[in-house]
């Protein structure tokens, strides 16, 4: 299936679940130093770029960044630079040629209301589920511990519904911990990775927002057909 241009997308003001993983699955951050290089890219970028961070997890061999962006097209220019400038990174430090990524980044957009909380617990759930550590806030390389128990994160761009949880700081870092702890029944769609992560009716926003006609799955039906469009993030990666 041939990729779809990223800067077809038009929908704006939108959180988007950023993810990439190494190519074949393999380490693309080997020690300390690599976590830190691509954090301060990160820094570095998201001072170029209008967009914010949310939450983040930094994993072996691969990412999760939970960001809001005006501009997806922005977005799009800054996740490449991005990528590539660990990239070039990585060369320089192992001494290797060819790929270090799987492909293009998956950034599917999130309805805030009803699952931004939940993609964030997702991200931050990565080391426990992966067997790394047993709570969520001992990983080190993910924004759990800012949420859960106030650790200070200069990157970290403080969400309303994290505010919502009522009560004061303490308060709202337990109430963090017990819902990274507990069950949470959006988990499935959220993991899915869909090229959005919300209700149908959320899908149907964002579909009218965008501005390339629909691509179906499977056999496509005969006669004309009117689409609506959709966001080019999905699927994006299954060709590569």
């Amino acid at each position: 299936m041939p990729r779809v241009p990223r800067q077809a997308q038009q929908a704006t003001g939108c959180y988007y679940h950023v993810m990439n993983r190494g190519h074949n699955r393999e380490v693309v951050f080997a020690c300390d130093e690599d976590y830190r290089y691509f954090l301060d890219l990160v820094d570095r970028y998201r001072q170029r770029f209008p967009w914010r961070l949310y939450h983040d997890c930094l994993m072996g061999n691969h990412f999760h960044l939970l960001v809001r962006c005006e501009d997806p097209k922005a977005l799009s220019a800054c996740l490449a630079g991005l990528l590539l400038s660990y990239v070039h990174y990585a060369h320089r430090r192992y001494g290797f040629v060819g790929h270090l990524w799987q492909g293009r980044f998956k950034s599917p957009v999130v309805a805030a209301e009803q699952y931004f909380l939940s993609c964030a617990r997702y991200i931050e759930r990565n080391p426990v589920v992966a067997g790394i550590v047993a709570l969520p806030w001992e990983y080190r390389w993910s924004s759990a511990p800012a949420y859960a128990l106030g650790k200070a994160d200069p990157l970290l761009s403080y969400n309303v519904w994290y505010r919502e949880l009522g009560g004061d700081d303490a308060q709202r870092q337990q109430r963090w911990r017990e819902f990274l702890l507990g069950d949470d029944p959006r988990e499935e769609e959220v993991r899915r990775g869909d090229w959005t992560t919300g209700d149908d009716a959320f899908r149907r926003r964002v579909q009218r927002q965008a501005s390339r006609p629909a691509r179906r799955r499977g056999r496509p039906r005969k006669g004309p057909v009117r689409a609506e469009g959709f966001f080019p993030q999905l699927y994006a990666d299954e060709s590569e």
